[in-house]
């Protein structure tokens, strides 16, 4: 059965953009008194630069204001898919029809004049953001109802049983959404089993609907070489990344993958990569964390992927972990930046142990949450017994 997460709990976070300062602190008191978290700037071109590293749960802008005025700001941010699904309220005090007429034409969901009293205000804030809160929950209910009609899932409830190895896998949505990551694990026999992830580039539904079209391709690639006896990794995702490539349904839709084939019998994992992330490997007789980088591209990029194979020959309590973007990005310096030594850093101390995975994910992956998270984070986490 699929699992969609419950719409995050946290303090819903406001960014009021006002170049009023007296009137902006006025406003963020009464924010703040009816438990919401406020997000000041005096311009909406310090509105934009802000919005590249916080997702506010709602804009509350101005309309006249010096450099860019509220209208200005607004088709900024429509222009900009990253932000432009971000609900949208105007508080000015220039309120003729024309000008009402003309901000909710760019969807905006109100347009308050700044003479209201202020408990109206929050009273009308309390409203928009309620009433979003019940349509996200019951969009996702029947997305959920439709996924489970159609007995279709992007990530398992739990990895499967492989002898003489423990697998971990792990998946947090954004902001509580569906979206472009997608985990699946293909046992052939008693010998061989495939585990990947990968990463369809984009947020939401949208990437959340293509993952489906991938995980069909890479399911099939993966049981016709099978039948044919090729358990070469670089083949097989060169097959898949050419069905993607000719898919016209597909055109401009591209998508990470790290692949990994576990042999019990030799204790080798074989490993190939599209687009990905270098994986993670802790050898426990060293005691040495090392990275392994593929030269493969994004599915669907050039017909040509140019994958390569390597192989890592584990012995009993080394351990490997593959993950998708989300895991590294965080917001610096007014930008989104994806940190990979950094996130190398935070799970070190906890590789090696006897309850590695445990530790990580109570040190590391509970600690993602609305806050800090900017896309969909997924691992797969692998020991050797």
């Amino acid at each position: 059965m699929i699992s969609f997460p419950d719409l995050p709990t946290t303090v819903k976070k406001i960014l009021l953009v006002e170049d009023n300062l007296l009137f902006s602190k006025v406003v963020e008191h009464a924010l703040l008194k009816a438990g919401y978290s406020c997000v000041l700037c005096e311009s909406a071109t310090d509105a934009l630069q802000m919005l590249l590293v916080e997702t506010p749960d709602l804009i509350l802008s101005d309309y006249d204001m010096p450099e860019m005025n509220g209208f200005d700001f607004r088709q900024a941010v429509l222009l900009n898919p990253n932000i432009s699904d971000i609900p949208f309220v105007f508080l000015t005090s220039f309120t003729d029809n024309k000008l009402v007429l003309e901000g909710l034409n760019m969807s905006a969901l109100d347009f308050i004049n700044k003479e209201t009293p202020i408990p109206v205000i929050i009273s009308k804030l309390n409203n928009i953001i309620k009433t979003l809160e019940n349509e996200h929950l019951r969009s996702v209910r029947e997305l959920k109802v439709a996924a489970e009609t159609l007995n279709v899932k992007s990530i398992p409830t739990h990895a499967p049983a492989v002898n003489g190895y423990r697998i971990y896998c792990w998946h947090k949505g954004y902001r509580g959404y569906p979206g472009g990551d997608f985990i699946d694990f293909v046992q052939v026999d008693s010998r061989f089993c495939f585990a990947f992830l990968g990463d369809i580039m984009g947020k939401k539904w949208k990437a959340w609907f293509f993952t489906f079209g991938f995980l069909s391709y890479i399911r099939a690639a993966i049981r016709f070489c099978v039948l044919d006896q090729d358990f070469d990794l670089a083949t097989i995702v060169q097959k898949i990344n050419k069905l993607i490539y000719l898919d016209e349904s597909l055109q401009s839709i591209l998508s990470s993958l790290s692949l990994l084939l576990l042999d019990t019998q030799t204790g080798e994992v074989h490993y190939t990569g599209a687009g990905d992330l270098p994986l993670i490997s802790y050898a426990a007789k060293a005691d040495i964390t090392s990275t392994i980088q593929s030269t493969g591209l994004l599915l669907g990029l050039l017909e040509d992927g140019m994958y390569d194979s390597q192989i890592v020959s584990m012995k009993a309590g080394d351990q490997l972990a593959i993950f998708t973007d989300g895991m590294i990005d965080i917001p610096s310096n007014g930008s989104k930046k994806s940190d990979y030594p950094f996130f190398v850093e935070k799970i070190t101390p906890y590789l090696g142990k006897p309850n590695s995975f445990d530790l990580i994910r109570t040190h590391v992956l509970e600690l993602i949450d609305d806050s800090n998270q900017m896309d969909d984070a997924s691992i797969i986490f692998i020991e050797k017994q």
